[in-house]
């Protein structure tokens, strides 16, 4: 048998070319998706948490001048950190937030919880702490 070249007309080609692929199961250019054999997981970091309580010191308490400097401190870490007042039994607020570190309402003595959660957890709860 002898191969010789199709008589047939571009428009019979392109026809004969697409009824072709979609026999083998491929349209124009689509590729197939390859299967992925691994289970889907979201990936995450580890989340570590730490939490301590600390004593203010000052005697005029946290007021906006150290406050900014706990605010910002506390804005150099990517770990979500809160504090709350055990002396006055608020609840926690962001310590990233002056507006939410002021309403703490915290004079000297009162004992604040700190507790970050987070990848830099420990390293910010330890800078933290120093403040007061």
């Amino acid at each position: 048998m002898e191969n010789r070249p199709s008589q047939a007309g571009p428009q019979e080609e392109r026809l004969e070319d697409s009824q072709h692929h979609q026999q083998s199961g491929l349209r124009n250019n689509a590729r197939s998706p390859l299967p992925d054999c691994r289970p889907a997981q979201p990936e995450t970091s580890p989340q570590l948490s730490r939490s301590v309580v600390v004593t203010v010191s000052d005697p005029r308490g946290l007021h906006l001048r150290s406050g900014r400097d706990v605010v910002r401190l506390a804005s150099q870490f990517q770990a979500r950190i809160t504090a709350a007042n055990l002396s006055r039994n608020t609840h926690a607020i962001d310590l990233k937030s002056i507006i939410q570190l002021m309403q703490l309402q915290a004079r000297q003595g009162h004992d604040l919880q700190l507790a970050a959660t987070g990848p830099d957890a420990v390293a910010a709860i330890e800078a933290l702490s120093s403040l007061f």
